[in-house]
């Protein structure tokens, strides 16, 4: 005799974002990057439950440490997560000017900028050995989110006096996706450096992208969709 599933309860009415903690074949737990307001908020080590089934495209296995995005919902037994979806992340550096005027002197409005984009940003600043700051002339943020509003978001954060210069960076591992033809005919003032650009997290070319809002805009779709899985 068929088991009726118990009847489920959306608590969220705009998705919320967690990171991967585990993943077991077709289920995992996801722990929420956001306070949640439940009785059940602090079972399983307050990790939510996510079964490929809930994955979005369907039965797609999920990749332990990354950010995904989720509507929450209660069935009875506990918290899970549903219509959950992969974030896509693209790096960038910006000079510490440009990353200032975006984001403030310490970093203060990367929370606006993350509410209003509905993306999640990471800043890395490079440090000497003795724990000094280094003397490199830009920072490295991530942009992490769904592809457009990722778009949105890098377009905002490097756009000075209506024209953007993105310089993104692409891992060697990802160069041969790279169809360079493509993404000049979307923005003509496109380069990719010839030789490593960093070093550190990884080996990383620059892709650098100047133009008009929306030319940058339709180049970085189409960087999305040629090295982001």
């Amino acid at each position: 005799r068929a088991v009726a599933m118990p009847e489920r309860t959306r608590l969220t009415s705009a998705p919320i974002c967690g990171r991967v903690v585990d993943w077991k074949g077709q289920y995992g737990w996801i722990e929420p990057q956001c306070t949640i307001e439940h009785p059940d908020s602090d079972k399983h080590q307050g990790h939510i439950f996510a079964h490929s089934e809930d994955v979005v495209p369907m039965w797609r296995s999920l990749t332990v440490g990354s950010l995904v995005e989720f509507h929450l919902y209660y069935d009875g037994q506990g918290l899970g997560a549903e219509e959950c979806v992969m974030r896509k992340v693209l790096r960038l550096v910006l000079p510490w000017a440009v990353a200032q005027n975006s984001f403030g002197e310490n970093g203060e409005r990367i929370p606006e900028l993350e509410t209003r984009f509905q993306v999640s940003v990471r800043a890395y600043q490079w440090m000497q050995f003795d724990g000094a700051p280094s003397d490199l002339p830009f920072v490295l943020f991530e942009m992490w989110g769904r592809p457009t509003a990722i778009v949105r978001a890098v377009v905002q954060a490097t756009m000075v006096n209506e024209k953007c210069v993105a310089q993104m960076l692409v891992p060697e591992s990802r160069l041969w996706k790279v169809d360079l033809d493509q993404l000049q005919i979307r923005c003509s003032d496109t380069s990719l450096s010839q030789t490593v650009t960093l070093t550190d997290p990884m080996r990383c070319h620059s892709l650098t992208i100047a133009g008009s809002p929306q030319e940058t805009a339709t180049a970085l779709q189409a960087l999305i969709s040629q090295v982001c899985d």
